[in-house]
């Protein structure tokens, strides 16, 4: 019973750090917006480090629309693996840790991350894309890249989903063996 309080506990606490770390993460985006309304240069200095790209980009009004659509997206991704997160630790820390509700919000989150890592590579050459869309024949460029980060974020979600359903069927054996009681 004492491992069960403490689950219960440790829950709470990641659920408070994933909260955290979502609130963060929006006042950077939030920081990060106004500060680009405000010096339009700050977002072509950061949209070239970040892209890693040096080459001729054009940012025409349209260009500067789809990059900041695209970015609007990814952290769409990322806001919804983030609540999954908090909703897995959420039924962690519920009366029945072991139940279908925290299988379900571990599969979700898993979901979450995969469509988070291929949003990632996906939208990074889409943008690239849009960026040199204005450029003379040429010099448009188009980049797919696949690192560690995205490598590592598709394992993570890979071992979760497989612990998810692990979690989903050690949920129902309980509920068999407490019907059975």
């Amino acid at each position: 019973m004492q491992d069960v309080t403490r689950l219960r506990r440790l829950s709470r606490l990641m659920q408070g750090i994933v909260l955290v770390c979502g609130a963060l993460i929006a006042l950077a985006v939030a920081l990060f917006f106004f500060a680009s309304l405000n010096d339009a240069v700050f977002f072509e200095e950061q949209v070239r480090e970040k892209l890693d790209l040096s080459g001729p980009l054009v940012f025409t009004s349209s260009a500067v629309a789809i990059t900041a659509a695209l970015i609007a997206i990814q952290l769409g991704l990322l806001f919804a693996a983030l609540y999954s997160v908090w909703r897995m630790f959420g039924a962690f820390s519920a009366e029945e840790p072991l139940s279908g509700e925290s299988a379900h919000w571990m599969g979700r989150a898993s979901t979450a991350f995969v469509a988070l890592a291929a949003g990632g590579i996906l939208l990074r050459m889409l943008m690239v894309l849009a960026l040199t869309m204005g450029n003379p024949p040429g010099e448009k460029m188009l980049t797919l890249g696949f690192g560690s980060s995205e490598l590592l974020t598709l394992l993570i979600a890979c071992i979760m989903y497989m612990t998810g359903r692990l979690m989903a069927v050690a949920a129902d054996v309980r509920a068999e063996q407490r019907d059975f009681v």
